[in-house]
């Protein structure tokens, strides 16, 4: 065979192929698959970003509880006891800045003065902020 045929029925064999495979994608490939992309659960876009974590109120109200169980504990409380609930107050102070975007060093200190003066400046800061600390009422 001459050169220019080969290349004739290869670009013949080509246009075929074109022809066919648009016909399975506008025909009945494209009809199955646009159904299979109907039935798709399309995600629902939020217009406000959704907060994360517990809502700032919760979290003053753990506060309070917990604050008021630190400030009040019944004489003879084991140390273990007071301990705990020293350290619970602390990890909701920290809480309570993450939520508001305070920054603190209260996980990183050791128990001690460093750590008891971080929590006063962040009870200071998270008051100011708003945050209601003490039970209403209790003296």
């Amino acid at each position: 065979m001459r050169p220019w045929i080969d290349g004739t029925v290869s670009l013949l064999l080509l246009v075929v192929e074109c022809v066919i495979l648009s016909w399975l994608f506008r025909g009945p490939l494209w009809e199955w698959m646009s159904r299979q992309a109907r039935r798709l659960p399309v995600p629902r876009q939020e217009s406000e970003p959704r907060p994360v974590g517990e809502p700032i109120e919760t979290i003053a109200s753990d506060l309070r509880r917990l604050r008021y169980a630190v400030e009040h504990a019944p004489p003879g409380q084991s140390m273990p006891r007071t301990v705990g609930s020293v350290a619970a107050y602390d990890r909701m102070l920290s809480d309570a800045c993450r939520a508001l975007g305070i920054p603190d060093t209260l996980a990183q200190l050791p128990p001690g003065t460093d750590r008891d003066a971080e929590r006063l400046r962040v009870e200071y800061l998270l008051e100011d902020a708003g945050v209601v600390l003490r039970v209403p009422g209790a003296a």
